[in-house]
């Protein structure tokens, strides 16, 4: 009992903690709702509370909730209160001047002539890149039709795999093209090819990519296109929310063709329909249950079971942007390693559980480790928000923004390579490289920062 009253204390702490950073930036910095500083806010919410909320009730291990969460449940209020007190350094870097200093020397891209362009050599590409992906299944569709199997199939192969994630980029050049011409045309095939491109993750089960790609899309055209409401936001982020239970519900493998993909999924869906709980199961026993669980246990670990890193694992990064193929010996990712030491497993490259970002700060410094990642935190977000504000309505910055925003769900959930080399070598190439295709040449710039629209 005195275990869960300190784990609810440190929750109430938590909550209110959160809701004093909101009402800060809203009341005193007037920000805007669709500023990064809100999106973080969110996710790191939605990592943070469910498992000790579902410890205070619970400490049956179901689903993907740990089985060490008994072992785990007295340094969890002690872990919460870790990741309020790191809020106020979070807020000191997201709207400290070294944010704007950073902001202000960063590429401005130019607008370009032919995204068009960058749009068909982005899908070639990525096109001949899964072909080779799926060479071992036969086609691409039939690579697409292993369904949730077909993740096994990418270990090892991720600089093959990149082609997913620059197929979504791919469509995003027709959308650059519509904010400026307004060409129904270009809006209507990037439409079609975010769709198709969604369509082929939810066949998969990949929600990560389907929940990144549609909130990019969100992004792009609010802050280039058409300001969206908060009300109409809200309901889109609910629907997102719901289809990420359902398709981690539904989700299949080896499908014969799409007929049997669809008569599967719409059995499974009648199934799940009839369990409200299969709506909510991401924060009860899925994937927003998972990555906390890696900071009560390195609070618990290091300095006994586990020694310091001090620093170390972020020296290592670099390394993460050779290919297992090409460095077999390259150190064994967290998410990895994590299983491996505290499950007896992950001995293969698609065995792990995602290391939350502030466990890696634990790992390596202890305490000051987690407020010194939030601070770091700060000024990454707040470099964003600056750079969107001194290139407003620029398209090819929106659209730099946009697939970096997004990604703050994916950053939170890993550690410091999901950050460091996921993001610019999975994603933002493909930006650059589209950019640099239709003639969106880089240039250093230093400009005075416009107000920020208050839409």
């Amino acid at each position: 009992m005195e275990s869960n009253f300190e784990l609810i204390v440190s929750v109430l702490f938590f909550v209110f903690a959160v809701l004093g950073v909101a009402t800060y930036a809203r009341r005193v910095r007037k920000s805007s709702f669709a500023e990064p500083i809100y999106q973080f806010l969110f996710f790191y919410t939605l990592f943070v509370l469910p498992l000790p909320i579902r410890a205070c009730i619970t400490k049956q291990a179901e689903g993907d909730v740990t089985e060490h969460l008994p072992q785990l449940l007295p340094y969890m209020p002690w872990a919460v209160a870790l990741c309020a007190i790191g809020l106020p350094f979070f807020v000191w870097g997201y709207y400290g001047r070294s944010a704007g200093f950073i902001s202000h020397r960063l590429p401005k891209p130019r607008i370009g002539k032919w995204p068009r362009v960058a749009f068909v050599v982005l899908a070639v590409l990525s096109l001949l890149l899964l072909a080779r992906l799926a060479s071992s299944a036969g086609s691409l569709l039939d690579f697409v039709l292993l369904g949730y199997g077909g993740t096994s199939e990418m270990s090892g192969k991720g600089y093959l795999a990149i082609g997913f994630t620059w197929l979504l980029v791919a469509p995003f050049f027709l959308l650059y093209r519509y904010s400026i011409r307004r060409n129904k045309w270009d809006l209507l095939f990037a439409i079609i090819g975010t769709t198709i491109n969604l369509l082929m993750n939810f066949i998969m089960g990949r929600r990560g990519m389907i929940i990144y790609g549609g909130l990019a899309f969100v992004l792009f055209w609010h802050h280039a296109v058409k300001a969206v409401s908060f009300r109409r936001l809200a309901l889109l982020g609910l629907a997102a929310f719901i289809s990420m239970n359902l398709v981690g519900a539904i989700r299949g493998s080896r499908f014969e063709n799409i007929a049997d993909f669809w008569s599967r999924t719409s059995d499974s869906f009648g199934q799940a329909s009839d369990n409200l709980a299969l709506y909510s199961y991401t924060l009860t026993t899925g994937e927003f249950t998972v990555p906390f669980e890696t900071l009560p246990q390195m609070i618990q670990s290091v300095g006994s079971s586990v020694n310091p890193q001090f620093g170390a694992t972020y020296l290592r990064a670099p390394l993460f942007y050779i290919p297992s193929s090409l460095y077999p010996g390259r150190p064994m990712a967290l998410s990895n390693w994590y299983i491996k030491q505290f499950y007896e497993s992950g001995v293969n490259l698609n065995e792990g559980r995602q290391f939350f970002f502030l466990a890696e700060g634990y790992l390596n410094f202890g305490a000051l480790g987690v407020l010194a990642t939030m601070f770091v935190w700060g000024i990454f977000l707040g470099v964003c928000r600056n750079y969107l504000r001194a290139n407003w309505r620029n398209p090819g910055a929106v659209l730099l923004y946009a697939f970096t925003v997004a990604y703050i769900m994916q950053a939170i959930a890993g550690d410091f390579v999901t950050l460091f080399v996921g993001l610019p070598a999975q994603i933002l190439s493909a930006v650059i490289l589209g950019l640099w295709i239709s003639r969106a040449k880089l240039r250093s710039v230093s400009v005075k920062q416009p107000g920020l629209s208050s839409v």
